[in-house]
């Protein structure tokens, strides 16, 4: 191959072949340094948040709604973020949520909720709920989800708990840091993961709390 595209350009028939020898090698080289190009030019690496498996189980009969998470501006991206300093952020290229982030953090929390309150009946926001439950609408709003400097990875907002006719039954805001396992960014991926379970897991905690008040 390197052969015919050599003799097409003219370069074969006067030369020696020692010299034949040493172009076949520079043409070989070429072709690697094509082939590292491609490589690095390949398609970019697309992420899931994880689940993984609850340690605590609760009793409370409730009907719950998760309605669509409110992600900051910077965080409504293809690209995983991370902080660089105290003012700047970057948006990856090669590294990106396979959906939409906020999508994923409502179905992670969603399938949460159902794992913990296994006797609760968890839905989105505007689905139909099971008569005759304690109805709790879940809102939650995320300013930061994100790699930080330091090595850890941090979920960052504010949660709200209403009941069935809209009464604000509760209002916290939360910081959760979770330190990378390793270096990289399924690493960031999975520590993420853990924080979006932390809150979870409190918010069900809140939950089991208002349907005992």
């Amino acid at each position: 191959m390197i052969s015919r595209l050599l003799n097409r350009q003219g370069f074969m028939p006067s030369i020696q072949p020692q010299r034949a020898t040493s172009l076949m090698l520079i043409a070989g080289f070429v072709l690697l340094s094509l082939g590292g190009c491609a490589g690095s030019a390949a398609g970019p690496t697309t992420y899931m948040l994880p689940s993984s498996a609850a340690e605590q189980h609760y009793d409370s009969q409730l009907a719950i709604m998760v309605a669509p998470v409110r992600i900051a501006g910077h965080l409504d991206s293809e690209g995983i973020v991370m902080q660089l300093n105290d003012i700047e952020v970057y948006q990856a290229r090669q590294h990106l949520w396979a959906e939409g982030i906020g999508q994923q953090l409502q179905q992670q929390l969603q399938q949460r909720l159902a794992l913990v309150l296994p006797q609760a009946q968890v839905v989105g926001k505007g689905q139909p709920l099971q008569a005759n439950l304690p109805v709790r609408d879940i809102r939650v709003q995320v300013t930061r989800f994100q790699g930080q400097q330091n090595g850890d990875a941090l979920a960052e907002g504010q949660w709200q708990l209403l009941d069935g006719s809209g009464q604000l039954l509760k209002q916290r805001r939360f910081s959760i840091t979770e330190p990378l396992e390793n270096d990289g960014y399924p690493a960031l991926v999975r520590a993420l993961g853990s924080a979006w379970e932390q809150l979870a897991d409190t918010l069900a905690e809140e939950l089991v709390a208002t349907s005992k008040s």
